[in-house]
């Protein structure tokens, strides 16, 4: 029996050791489909969120399984030559492939990354939106304490998402935020959904007590499961950047 556990576990290493070398290169681009190479990524499909100071890694990335969102991916080993417009306040490392964002780069700035890759391939461009925790402190993402919305979601560019019940990327309804740091008032707007209950109240005022959590008055996101009650407050910890 402990012949057997040591052999198990020096198979786990080798296979944690290769996985590891596969992420760190990544796969050759010769060994991509013309479909792959005409849809790469620069690390993902989402857009990029950073505060001023933090280094962002570049990678390029190819999409392995087209037909599931969201779509699996994995790094690619190419030659690349960054570019970000604007080139203001951002320092490329072309040889690392790091991009660092300066101290002095203001809340809400955006910039569009691209990628020359050596090898016949159309990269896709990607955004990088630049936000500062004392303008955007609701940034990340937040669970009801002791409530039904497990997730709300309100990203650096001032969107959002709630969902009682997270099922894969399945949110209840999505939208925009706004909010006024001075008076402490706060205004959800819900633009789209698979669940947009017709009694939801979006317009309340936010404040953050001595344990950092957010407290929402005045708010209701409707009646998102069976059996939920009416409430105009809200309690949310933050679970997540």
């Amino acid at each position: 029996m402990l012949l057997m556990r040591k052999v198990f576990g020096q198979a786990a290493v080798l296979c944690l050791l290769l996985l590891g070398h596969a992420s760190c290169f990544g796969v050759s681009i010769s060994s991509l489909t013309a479909e792959q190479r005409d849809a790469l990524l620069i690390n993902d499909f989402y857009p990029q969120y950073a505060c001023p100071g933090d280094t962002l890694k570049l990678e390029i990335k190819a999409v392995t399984s087209p037909y599931f969102f969201p779509m699996a991916e994995t790094s690619v080993d190419v030659r690349t030559e960054w570019q970000v417009v604007p080139e203001t306040g951002i320092t490329i490392d072309q040889k690392r492939g790091q991009l660092v964002v300066g101290r002095d780069v203001q809340d809400g700035t955006l910039f569009t990354i691209s990628a020359k890759i050596r090898k016949k391939g159309n990269v896709r461009d990607n955004t990088l939106y630049v936000y500062t925790k004392k303008a955007n402190p609701f940034a990340g993402y937040w669970e009801e304490e002791g409530g039904n919305i497990e997730e709300l979601i309100i990203k650096p560019d001032r969107t959002f998402s709630v969902t009682a019940i997270p099922f894969e990327i399945r949110k209840d309804y999505w939208g925009t935020v706004s909010f006024d740091l001075q008076s402490g008032s706060i205004t959800f707007t819900a633009e789209h959904g698979n669940t947009v209950p017709k009694d939801i109240d979006l317009n309340g005022s936010f404040r953050f007590d001595d344990e950092g959590r957010l407290v929402l008055e005045g708010i209701y996101f409707g009646t998102l499961i069976p059996g939920d009650s009416f409430k105009q407050k809200y309690i949310f910890k933050k679970t997540g950047r």
